[in-house]
C-alpha cells in the first residue's frame, strides 16, 4: 500500500510541476502588464534590443492598434514593428509596416528611413534574377521615389547602390532570356528584342556589353550588314579597346576614334511586334 501511495504522490508532484512550468511559460511577455503606452513602448523596445523579435512584435503590434493617429509614438511603433519583421525575414510584412509610415507620416523624420526599408524589403523578396522580377521592379520604383522625395536625406546613397544592383539583375534576366531564345528555342527575333531592351534600358550594366556582342553576332548571322555595322560603331564608342569588341568588329577605325568618348547612339525601342513573355525558371 505504501508503495502504491508513493507512486500516486510522485505522479501528482510531476503533474503539479508541469502545470507550474506551463503557467510560467504562458506568462512570457504580456502587453497588458504595462500601465500605459509609454511603458509598453519602452518594454517592447527593450525586447527588440534583446533580439526577442516575437515579443517585440507583440508589443509594437498592440501599440499600433491602441495609439491614436496623432500620437507621437505611432510612427516609431510601426518602425520597430517593421524592423522586427525584417529581422525574421518576414519581408512582405516588414514592407507593409514601413509603408504605414511613408503613407501616414511623410513629414516624419523616420519617413526616408522607412521608405528605404520598403525598397529593401521588396528587394529581399526577389531572391535571384531568374525569378519573377515584380518585387524587384517595386523596389526600384520605391527607391527612385525616395531619391525624388527626400533628395537630401542620408538614405540616398544606400538607395542609389540598391538601384544599381537591382538594375544589374534586371539586365541579367533580360540577357539570359535572350540567350534562351537563341540556344533553346532557336528564335532570333525575340532574342533581338531582349538584347535591345538591355542596351536601351540598362546601358551601364555588365549585361549591356554582352547584349551588344550578341546583337552583332545575330545581325551578322542573318546578314543584316547595316545593323551589324551600327552595333560595332556603338561598341567602339562605349567600350574602346575592349578585346571582345575588337575580336567581333576589328580594330576601331581612325575616323571613329575621335568619337570614342561620345555616348553610344540611342537604340530605338523595338515596336514592330509584341514583346514575348519572359521565360520562367523556377
Amino acid at each position: 500500500m505504501s508503495h502504491r501511495l508513493s507512486r500516486v504522490e510522485f505522479r501528482l508532484l510531476m503533474l503539479l510541476g508541469v502545470a507550474a512550468a506551463l503557467a510560467g511559460c504562458s506568462r512570457g511577455f504580456q502587453p497588458r502588464d504595462y500601465a500605459n503606452p509609454e511603458a509598453l513602448f519602452r518594454a517592447s523596445l527593450l525586447e527588440f534590443q534583446r533580439q526577442k523579435w516575437d515579443n517585440a512584435k507583440i508589443g509594437f503590434e498592440r501599440l499600433t492598434s491602441d495609439l491614436s493617429a496623432r500620437d507621437p509614438l505611432l510612427a516609431p511603433a510601426y518602425f520597430y514593428l517593421a524592423l522586427s519583421h525584417e529581422r525574421q525575414k518576414e519581408y512582405l510584412l516588414a514592407a507593409q509596416a514601413f509603408e504605414r509610415i511613408t503613407d501616414g507620416f511623410p513629414d516624419d523624420t523616420l519617413a526616408p528611413t522607412a521608405m528605404l526599408g520598403v525598397g529593401r524589403s521588396y528587394q529581399s523578396l526577389w531572391r535571384r534574377p531568374s525569378l519573377d522580377p515584380e518585387n524587384g521592379q517595386k523596389a526600384v520604383s520605391i527607391l527612385r521615389a525616395l531619391l525624388s522625395s527626400y533628395p537630401e536625406s542620408k538614405e540616398t546613397d544606400d538607395a542609389k547602390k540598391r538601384i544599381i544592383q537591382l538594375e544589374e539583375w534586371m539586365a541579367q534576366k533580360d540577357y539570359d532570356t535572350g540567350v534562351h531564345y537563341v540556344r533553346v528555342r532557336r528564335s532570333i527575333d525575340p532574342a533581338i528584342i531582349y538584347f535591345k531592351d538591355v542596351v536601351t534600358t540598362y546601358p551601364s550594366t555588365k549585361a549591356a556589353r554582352l547584349s551588344w556582342l550578341r546583337l552583332h553576332e545575330l545581325y551578322t548571322k542573318i546578314r543584316w550588314k547595316e545593323d551589324a555595322a551600327e552595333t560595332c560603331t556603338a561598341m567602339w564608342r562605349a567600350y574602346p579597346g575592349d578585346p571582345l569588341v575588337k575580336a567581333s568588329c576589328g580594330a576601331q577605325p581612325a575616323d571613329s576614334a575621335t568619337a570614342a568618348k561620345a555616348p553610344p547612339p540611342a537604340v530605338l525601342s523595338p515596336v514592330a511586334y509584341a514583346r514575348p513573355g519572359p521565360v520562367r525558371r523556377g
